[in-house]
């Protein structure tokens, strides 16, 4: 993907939305261990996508230690590639992926919440602290200052404190940079959706 199109994808998707923000009502979770956040995003993307077949997250932690796909004590716990390995076991209506600008990052996510799909992404757990360590969020919903265009607030749940939080796209303490410097192994601009089928 061209850093042009991207940059006119942005752009474009950020006009559609300046109005009429995109926001899904996707319900949180708390997460049930201290380093089990991705195993709680993968419940609440899956539950949101296949409300009537939910996942309890006690069985998804309990698969992905026996898999070796979730270390409750050693970093990086759950990777991004365990991430995928995890849903695939529970769907094959998903896509993951990374991304490596701004302009990309902010296009997949208005693309996916206008298609009513939340997204899974690595950040860094404090946002505003660029050494802490990474964790999983789900972004629910985008919205533009329709008075200045460059203000953007993501929404996300956060199931290390089992709310649906807010923070600014860009900046310090933005998502993007959260998102783009995770420590993660393969962490840098991934991301996850779940599809309903």
């Amino acid at each position: 993907m061209s850093a042009v199109w991207a940059r006119t994808s942005a752009r474009n998707l950020m006009g559609s939305i300046q109005n009429e923000p995109v926001m899904l009502q996707v319900p949180p979770l708390a997460q049930l261990q201290v380093t089990s956040c991705g195993e709680a995003v993968i419940v609440i993307t899956n539950n949101y996508a296949y409300p009537e077949s939910p996942l309890n997250e006690a069985d998804v932690i309990a698969y992905a230690a026996e898999m070796g796909y979730f270390t409750e004590l050693s970093e990086p716990f759950t990777s991004p590639a365990d991430m995928v390995k995890i849903t695939r076991h529970y769907t094959n209506d998903f896509s993951s992926g990374t991304v490596s600008n701004a302009d990309q990052g902010l296009a997949l996510l208005i693309r996916n919440l206008k298609n009513g799909e939340p997204v899974i992404i690595d950040v860094q757990t404090d946002l505003n602290d660029p050494t802490s360590g990474a964790h999983f969020v789900v972004v629910t919903g985008v919205a533009v200052d329709p008075n200045d265009p460059s203000v953007i607030t993501i929404y996300y749940n956060n199931p290390q404190t089992g709310v649906n939080e807010s923070a600014a796209w860009s900046g310090d303490a933005g998502i993007w940079r959260a998102w783009q410097n995770n420590p993660d192994p393969g962490g840098s601009g991934w991301w996850l959706v779940i599809s309903p089928e």
